[in-house]
Formats: structure tokens, C-alpha cells, sequence
């Protein structure tokens, strides 16, 4: 029997990936010029973009480093960022994952990861970064997520987000298995910094960035004309001559990633 968690978690975004190269948000530029400063970037830098999708992160660091090493499984995903960043000669694009990257040991000085980790299969991964890092290494992670403005707004907006609408939360129930972040890096001496932005989207990219999350619905589905139909009444209802405003924040954690063994939490035995 196939190993489900692979499985899924590599083509899980399949049938999304230009929809996900045109919706998905990009990060706070705040963030990208924080990275920057923090690990001290230069053009003598390499790094590791793990589960690099499309490229959103990626094409940020295209002149500011020596050697960027994109790493995705998704096929599709992976050729859009062909596509996209392929030419460039600092980019190597790798098919691979978190848990076997295919690169040589100690062959990068900073490793990235934006909205993947939780697709991460946490001991494999964890190894496979202190194995392609150098010592005393950086971990930098990202993500993405909306900040509440309008709680009747963002009711309706979450309201869409059901199995009513043809949501199927399955492959994020199973596979969703997240350490704290202290597992990864190995230790708490790692910093969280975040970055507000705001844009505005038309009915287009309100729908599309909607159905780019791995348990929405793609247009075949026999619930996303009913998903289409009411998420139309909330734009409507609440975006401004056209235009819905987006408020978010990107959530950077950074620090560098010890190679030493994780100790379990220890346990009062007494309790």
C-alpha cells in the first residue's frame, strides 16, 4: 500500500497550481528586507527554498544570493516555477522535498520555508535541515494569515469555508501532524516578528485566492457553483465599488537551527 502522507501531501495542490501562481498572497516586503538583515544575505549566500511552490518566496532573493536551491514535489507547482524562475542562474530547481531535499551535506547557509511546514513529515525533515545546513545555520519560516477587521465580515467568510461549500478537510485532518516550532530549530533561541500589509482584490482574486487552500473545492466540484453563488453575495455585500480589502500579516520566525538532539518535554511523574 502506498504511503497516504506522501501521497497526498505531494499532489495535493495539483489541480490548484496556476490558480495558486496567480491568487496566492504574496509576503509583507518588510519580512523579505528583515530576512535580509537578519542572516546578514549576501551574494556569497546559499539557501534552500523547501516545498518552494510556484516561487512567491523564491523570487525575492534572485539577485541578493550566490545559489538559491528551489526544492518542490508537486509537479505542476514545480513547473510553474520552471517557468517562472528557470533561467535565472542562480536557481538550481530541484524535484524533491523536505524529507530528502537531494542535496549535497552542508551545502547551504539558510533554509526557507513559507506556508509548508505543516505538509512536513517533522523527524525526516528536521534531520534532512541539519544534514544540508552548515553549523550554526539559519532556519527562517513564514506564513501568512488574515487579521480580523470586521468580525460580521469575517463570519461570512469563514461561513464559506464548510463542507456545505464542498470543503473536505480529509488530507489536513490526516496529515497535519505540526511540532511546535521549537522542534525544528532544535532550541528557543529564535525570534518572531510580525509584518502587517492590506491590498485590495476584485471579484476574481477574492474567489480565486478563496479556492486556492488545498481543502476548497476547484471548479469540477459538484458544491462550487453553490460556493461561487454565496461567496458572490458576501463580496458583494461587503467589498467597496468592486474592491475587497485584503488585511493580513506575515509571521516570520527566525533563528539558527541546532544540530543537537531534541530532548523530549520531561514529565512530573508525581502528576
Amino acid at each position: 500500500m502506498k504511503d497516504r502522507r506522501v501521497m497526498d501531501t505531494k499532489t495535493v495542490y495539483s489541480t490548484k497550481a496556476e490558480k495558486y501562481e496567480m491568487y496566492r498572497w504574496d509576503y509583507s516586503s518588510s519580512a523579505i528586507e528583515a530576512i535580509i538583515e537578519r542572516t546578514q544575505m549576501s551574494s556569497n549566500s546559499r539557501f534552500a527554498d523547501l516545498g518552494a511552490g510556484t516561487g512567491i518566496l523564491t523570487r525575492h532573493f534572485v539577485t541578493n544570493t550566490q545559489k538559491i536551491y528551489a526544492i518542490e514535489p508537486n509537479f505542476e507547482l514545480r513547473q510553474i516555477l520552471i517557468r517562472n524562475l528557470g533561467v535565472s542562474p542562480s536557481i538550481t530547481i530541484i524535484e524533491g522535498s523536505a524529507e530528502a531535499t537531494n542535496l549535497p551535506n552542508n551545502s547551504v547557509d539558510i533554509i526557507m520555508v513559507a506556508q509548508a511546514i505543516h505538509w512536513f513529515d517533522p523527524e525526516p525533515a528536521r534531520r534532512e535541515m541539519i544534514r544540508i545546513l552548515v553549523d550554526d545555520g539559519w532556519l527562517v519560516l513564514l506564513r501568512n494569515y488574515g487579521t480580523s477587521t470586521n468580525s460580521e465580515r469575517d463570519e461570512a467568510e469563514r461561513c464559506l469555508m464548510t463542507e456545505e461549500f464542498g470543503a473536505d478537510f480529509t488530507v489536513v485532518n490526516e496529515h497535519l501532524k505540526e511540532k511546535p516550532v521549537h522542534y525544528y530549530f532544535g532550541n528557543d533561541d529564535f525570534h518572531t516578528f510580525v509584518f502587517p500589509f492590506t491590498f485590495q482584490q476584485d471579484w476574481t482574486g477574492f474567489i480565486g485566492s478563496l479556492t486556492t487552500a488545498s481543502f476548497m473545492p476547484d471548479e469540477d466540484h459538484p458544491q462550487y457553483p453553490k460556493l461561487e453563488t454565496e461567496a458572490r453575495k458576501i463580496f458583494d455585500q461587503y467589498s467597496n465599488h468592486g474592491q475587497w480589502q485584503v488585511n493580513g500579516e506575515t509571521e516570520l520566525i527566525i533563528g539558527r537551527l541546532s544540530n543537537k538532539p531534541v530532548m523530549p518535554a520531561i514529565t512530573n511523574s508525581n502528576e
